[in-house]
């Protein structure tokens, strides 16, 4: 990352004043930003932006990325916005390239990832094999690294490999390192362990070489996370200890607490309790509850997960309240933050466009006075006022409809599982449905109902019951695919989508689900009810309607729930009747 950023604001040049800014990259990467964006605005003050258009959108595009680093990335929009605007009426190529791809980095910062990919697509089609510039697989590395952020995995590959062969020929080592443990990690995260270890292993070696200890580190990371999958515990703690040496150097304290939680984990897996609390007491010593929210929900967690399996059951229920009232108070501030952040962007939008409107008409009514006595041109200026005045607003309008679409987004989840609710995840299979009947693809639907779940509520009260919710749909994003669709549809219901998918499969997939599910009610602390569930699954016939579709996973699911519960019921076409009239 510090190299392609340099790579993307180094440009050495003879005059005096841009030595300014080529002094400027190490100073955000290795540097207090606040120097940084000191040292661009003396550049500005030197600058007349009409008489040095070029090095002044220059100077804003390097105070745009010190406003990222400064998490003020909002506020670096504007200038970057006007210096790819410049740089397209100008056609200075070499800049555009550079801006579009400090405003990809912005926005990802902005977690606006849609638009990040937009102009980081845009910069890979302006961008050369040139290693010595900002290059192809320089803007591939980032674009995958988007993907990994958005977790489609799939989809960073390509892009990660693209990286590591041009850099492999080029001979850059240091950018070699980085992409290939981004490849090991997207290869790790798909399940191809064996490939992601060994592509980890160059990556480390590779850092080893160039110096690069961090980069050490965060391969020795991964590769103990390939060691606790395939359970060689021992190794992954040695993997372990080792990068947190190198952390504790380096004065990473995220990484450092991060590194902690993994060795809880490890030792709770490997049956060692008395160590995992050792190393929850290390990890409780370097969190700070303030500045790392997220950190604390699953410090809380993991040490609920350990108290339960010491049988210390309040001690588990009350770190559990207590993560629980964290994750929502976390959500509620970034939610709020996003909207502002959407706002803004929106306001600082609109209000380029209007003025860009209002320069239009001036330069029109200026044109028009100079040449009152011809009215054929007069006629044809005003023609084209017409157009660009409706053009302009037709932009506004159709950028006024996406911010409104980015909010009705936030409408589409349910609030307390964090999963699809009803209207969306029926609407997802409406269209999976479309796109099966189109392409002649497989697609399986499944209908699951929690058991015994009035009884549950009953007994322990709705806030347990609506703990089983969450705990269930959590279970569900750790268990299924990345291209599975859930969404909660009742009380205890959901419904779950599976494309490219048959009924074998299903199965296969419902049955790994329900052996997990039985793991909730001990961690809650229920003794009385198990947790369980019964789904009803059927596979989507191309003349199928979407209630037909629906009404055969219900049939199923009240065959199971007749034949004792805790089951998984594939649909049987040929009694869909007697079924159906058997639940009338």
């Amino acid at each position: 990352m510090k190299s392609i950023t340099y790579k993307l604001l180094h440009q050495a040049k003879p005059s005096a004043l841009f030595n300014i800014i080529s002094y400027l990259p190490p100073l955000i990467t290795i540097s207090p930003t606040q120097k940084t964006l000191t040292e661009t605005e003396a550049a500005l003050n030197l600058l007349d932006a009409n008489q040095q258009p070029w090095l002044y959108h220059n100077v804003k595009v390097v105070e745009a990325m010190a406003y990222d680093s400064d998490g003020q990335s909002a506020v670096g929009l504007p200038g970057v916005n006007a210096a790819i605007t410049w740089s397209q009426k100008t056609r200075r190529d070499k800049l555009l390239l550079q801006a579009l791809f400090a405003r990809g980095m912005l926005q990802i910062s902005l977690a606006d990832y849609v638009s990040a990919l937009s102009d980081l697509q845009q910069a890979y089609e302006l961008a050369s094999d040139d290693p010595n510039s900002l290059s192809k697989a320089h803007v591939a590395a980032m674009i995958a690294q988007v993907y990994e952020y958005r977790s489609e995995n799939e989809m960073a590959l390509p892009y990660f490999t693209e990286a590591v062969e041009a850099h492999r020929q080029h001979n850059a080592q240091y950018d070699l390192s980085v992409a290939l443990y981004g490849l090991g990690k997207a290869n790790a995260n798909l399940g191809h362990t064996e490939e992601g270890a060994q592509q980890l292993e160059e990556s480390l070696v590779i850092a080893k070489q160039v110096g690069d200890e961090q980069g050490v580190a965060y391969a020795l990371k991964e590769l103990a996370s390939i060691d606790i999958t395939n359970q060689q515990f021992a190794a992954a703690e040695d993997k372990i200890l080792q990068a947190s040496l190198i952390f504790t150097q380096a004065e990473n304290q995220q990484m450092l607490f991060n590194l902690s939680m993994a060795l809880v984990d490890l030792s709770i897996k490997d049956g060692q309790l008395s160590k995992a609390e050792h190393y929850l007491q290390q990890a409780e010593a370097q969190l700070v509850r303030q500045t790392m929210p997220v950190h604390s929900i699953s410090f809380d967690e993991m040490g609920a997960k350990l108290n339960a399996l010491q049988g210390q059951f309040e001690p588990a229920y009350h770190r559990l309240a207590q993560a629980f009232a964290t994750h929502r108070k976390y959500q509620s501030e970034t939610s709020t933050k996003q909207l502002h952040q959407l706002r803004t962007r929106f306001e600082v939008q609109y209000s380029q466009q209007e003025n860009h409107v209002l320069a239009q008409q001036n330069a029109l009514v200026n044109l028009q006075l100079s040449q009152q006595k011809n009215q054929n041109i007069q006629l044809l200026l005003l023609s084209i006022f017409a157009f660009i005045a409706c053009v302009s607003l037709g932009v506004l309008v159709l950028r006024n409809k996406k911010h409104k679409q980015r909010l009705e987004r936030l409408a589409t989840t349910d609030e307390l599982t964090g999963l699809c609710n009803r209207r969306h995840i029926l609407a997802m299979l409406e269209s999976q449905m479309l796109q099966a009947s189109r392409y002649q693809r497989t697609l399986t639907i499944a209908m699951l109902d929690l058991d015994w779940f009035k009884q549950i509520n009953d007994a322990y009260g709705h806030s347990v019951g609506d703990k089983v919710l969450v705990n269930f749909a959590q279970l569900c994003r750790h268990t299924l695919r990345e291209s599975d669709q859930i969404g909660r549809i009742g009380g205890e219901e959901f419904l779950l989508v599976l494309h490219h998918t048959g009924a074998a499969d299903a199965q296969t997939l419902l049955e790994k689900l329900l052996k997990k599910v039985t793991d909730i009610g001990p961690l809650l602390g229920i003794t009385t009810t198990p947790v369980t569930f019964t789904a009803g699954v059927v596979s989507y016939h191309h003349d199928d309607s979407m209630e037909d579709l629906l009404q055969l996973a219900d049939v199923a699911l009240y065959r199971g729930k007749k034949n004792g519960r805790n089951q998984i019921v594939m649909c049987d076409r040929i009694a869909k009747r007697q079924s159906a009239e058997l639940i009338a």
